[in-house]
């Protein structure tokens, strides 16, 4: 689905949507009135419909209804138009970098390292001071203020959350024998006194287990943390979280020089990750991998953990985690008795967003209706095709951590492979 332009551009045809368009779908010619877009070309980025000055660009699915027959208007403006020759050559360097590379939405080639924010003076040297106390709060106030520091050297979340819960080991025992001192006499060296420490320690110790859970239970070296609040600091984290974000403008100093991106890249608010890249590669179905065993091939495809940090996910409020996706696996069918066989089978794995299972058409999670179909980045689904020598019978799939295990016999049956499941001694054990 395509942008289209319609009547505030008529007799103004600002290029200032030409500049920023990453494919080079915007075009006109003498004579016109105006500027069309491209549907066959567009990539839905939206990166023309900020800069444009009298608010023309609208996605299709959203122009107003006065203005719906620019759609057709736009549609026939291409029937007839010509690309120069200069615009087909892909032999020109310059052109390539413009090209859409197949399959591949354009922000995945956004620069990581680029210029970001930082804190305005003192404000740096106190957030650093400060991170004992600031590693109390939530994980999404960190994250918050790590982008605004743009240097973890000024403030990591990772680091202030340890040294909290560092601080926490000392802090617990010490308030709950306190508390013990006064309600119940406790002193020094008796059982009760030393039974509050050990039980402060206790609650430091699974606070921090829990806090760092991410790390602790990770399966993958590029898994996104998330490292919590402690015990006193989630009540303080529900003011500190809008407040800090309402006062970004005042706190944070604006980089000196915009953030660079490569040829054909989307300019987007917001950082960039390259922990974002990947995530992006694996709603597409691109991060995955074949194994070929003696008698089975095993295939493993990684599914979307995280939202990126984007645009998308703070203006239509995002959750942080990837619903988990609906999968489907077909293996072609085995040959007849009497046909020959083939020397190749096909696994099919497809996906998609969950539905409402009382309004199919409706995703589970409604805010994610607004961003799927209409950013590049939001696909509802994937589909991957797997070429399997050989001739297998069935198929075994495991999800388990954001994976989807198949394994596919290359004869025969699954159960007549005679895998051994693993075993999980920590299940095991008492």
């Amino acid at each position: 689905m395509a942008y289209i332009i319609t009547e505030p551009c008529v007799d103004v045809k600002d290029t200032a949507c030409v500049e920023v368009c990453p494919v080079n779908c915007i075009h006109t010619v003498e004579g016109e009135n105006q500027l069309y877009i491209d549907p066959n070309v567009c990539i839905d980025c939206a990166a023309c419909v900020d800069p444009c000055p009298v608010e023309a660009i609208y996605m299709e699915s959203e122009v107003p209804s006065e203005w719906e027959s620019y759609i057709e208007k736009n549609s026939k403006f291409f029937e007839t138009f010509v690309y120069s020759e200069t615009e087909d050559d892909t032999s020109d360097e310059s052109v390539q970098g413009k090209k859409k590379e197949q399959g591949v939405p354009e922000e995945f080639v956004q620069l990581p390292d680029a210029v970001g924010s930082s804190l305005r003076a003192p404000l740096g040297l106190l957030t650093m001071l400060g991170q004992p106390i600031l590693g109390a709060f939530s994980a999404s106030f960190k994250a918050q203020l790590e982008e605004m520091a743009g240097n973890p050297r000024v403030f990591s979340a990772a680091v202030s959350t340890g040294i909290n819960s560092l601080i926490n080991l000392i802090l617990y025992p010490l308030v709950l024998f306190f508390i013990g001192m006064k309600q119940g006499g406790y002193g020094f060296f008796t059982p009760a006194g030393n039974f509050t420490i050990f039980l402060g320690i206790v609650i430091a110790i699974a606070e921090g287990m829990f806090r760092f859970k991410s790390e602790l239970t990770s399966t993958s070296d590029d898994e996104q943390s998330r490292y919590g609040a402690s015990f006193y600091g989630w009540v303080p984290s529900l003011f500190a979280t809008p407040l800090l974000k309402a006062m970004r403008s005042a706190l944070v100093k604006a980089p000196e020089a915009q953030r660079a991106t490569m040829p054909g890249a989307v300019q987007t608010d917001g950082a960039v990750y390259s922990d974002d890249i990947k995530e992006r590669y694996r709603r597409y179905g691109m991060v995955n991998r074949v194994l070929e065993m003696a008698d089975y091939y095993q295939i493993e495809i990684e599914f979307p953990r995280w939202v990126p940090n984007s645009a998308a996910k703070e203006t239509f409020q995002l959750p942080d985690r990837m619903p988990h996706y609906d999968y489907e696996v077909y293996l072609s069918s085995p040959y007849a008795p009497d046909a020959t066989p083939t020397s190749e089978s096909v696994v099919t794995v497809q996906t998609q967003l969950p539905r409402d299972p009382k309004k199919p058409q409706q995703f589970a999670d409604p805010r994610f209706e607004k961003v799927v179909g209409r950013t590049s980045s939001f696909p509802d689904g994937f589909r991957n095709i797997f070429p399997i020598p050989g001739q297998p019978e069935d198929f075994h799939a495991k999800y388990r951590n954001r994976m989807l295990e198949i394994v596919v016999p290359k004869t025969g049956t699954y159960h007549e492979l005679g895998i051994e499941q693993p075993v999980h001694y920590a299940k095991l054990k008492g």
